[in-house]
């Protein structure tokens, strides 16, 4: 059942809850963006010049196994979570880690770690 939700004025934007990916029931969704920094010092070490550059996102997924995945180390990902902002937009999704997990008396689960680059690639 969708969770019916209450909010006051103050709170009209906010998100709730996260989209299964396919062949998974998601847990958790997780994107951490980040960029190059460099500084230039002067001679009393003060930074009096910094660039950004190089912008790439850290994505990870957790959840249960269910059904076919397509979550395969070295190839490209698309996902149905949002992977756009924070100066980040489309570019491309490569799979870096898969880890499977099961237990007594527990379903199977799976953890994905996966890099988005600003750039559109392609396999050579």
């Amino acid at each position: 059942m969708p969770a019916t939700i209450y909010t006051t004025s103050g709170a009209a934007d906010l998100e709730y809850g996260i989209v299964n990916e396919t062949g998974m029931i998601l847990t958790n969704f997780s994107r951490n963006v980040q960029s190059v920094k460099t500084e230039v010092r002067d001679a009393e070490n003060d930074v009096v010049a910094v660039a950004y550059s190089g912008l790439t996102a850290a994505i990870t997924l957790d959840g249960y196994i269910n059904g076919a995945t397509t979550f395969d180390v070295a190839n490209l990902l698309t996902l149905s979570n949002d992977t756009d902002g924070y100066g980040l937009t489309g570019g491309t999704i490569i799979v870096d880690s898969v880890n499977e997990s099961t237990a007594q008396g527990d379903f199977k689960k799976v953890s994905v770690s996966a890099t988005q680059y600003a750039s559109t690639m392609t396999a050579a």
